[in-house]
C-alpha cells in the first residue's frame, strides 16, 4: 500500500496574504505613539526646568532685597516704607520691592525697636514694583520676611 502525503504539491498561501502588512502598520503606529509621548514628556520637562530656574532667581532676588533692607536698617538706621531694588548680572530683569515697618516694644523698661523687612521679588514688575497684579506667562515671584533690631 502506497502512502500519500498529507497534502500534495505546494501549500496554498492565498489565505495568508497581507498578514505582514497589518503587523507592520500596527508596529509603526505603536512606535509613532510612543515617540509622540516621549517628545511631549521632554517638552514638559524642559518647561518645568525653565520655571524652576525662574523661581530660584526670584528667591535669590528676594533674599538680596531683604539683605539690602537689613543693611539700611542696621548701618544707616533707615526704614523706608517701600523701595524698588533692581539687579544686574544673572538677576537682570528682576526687581525686589522692599518694605520696612518699625515697631517699638517695651522690654523690661527698655524700649527696643524692631524693623520688619519684607522683600517681594518678581521678574515682571508692574510699574517698577512687585507683585504684579496681572502677570504674564513665565511669571515668578518670591517673598521673604526678616526682622532685625537696629
Amino acid at each position: 500500500m502506497k502512502r500519500t502525503p498529507f497534502f500534495r504539491g505546494k501549500p496554498s498561501v492565498r489565505g495568508q496574504r497581507g498578514f505582514a502588512l497589518v503587523s507592520g502598520i500596527f508596529l509603526i503606529t505603536i512606535l509613532f505613539l510612543l515617540s509622540a509621548y516621549l517628545i511631549s514628556f521632554r517638552v514638559q520637562q524642559d518647561s518645568s526646568l525653565a520655571l524652576d530656574v525662574l523661581g530660584t532667581r526670584a528667591y535669590a532676588a528676594a533674599r538680596a532685597g531683604a539683605e539690602w533692607g537689613a543693611y539700611n536698617s542696621l548701618r544707616n538706621g533707615a526704614c523706608a516704607a517701600s523701595t524698588p531694588v533692581t539687579f544686574d548680572g544673572t538677576l537682570a530683569g528682576y526687581t525686589a520691592t522692599v518694605t520696612c515697618s518699625r515697631s517699638a516694644y517695651d522690654e523690661g523698661g527698655a524700649i527696643v525697636s524692631m524693623d520688619t523687612i519684607v522683600a517681594n521679588a518678581c521678574n515682571q514688575p508692574a510699574g517698577g514694583n512687585c507683585p504684579n497684579p496681572a502677570p504674564g506667562a513665565h511669571y515668578a515671584e518670591r517673598q521673604m520676611t526678616i526682622t532685625v533690631s537696629p
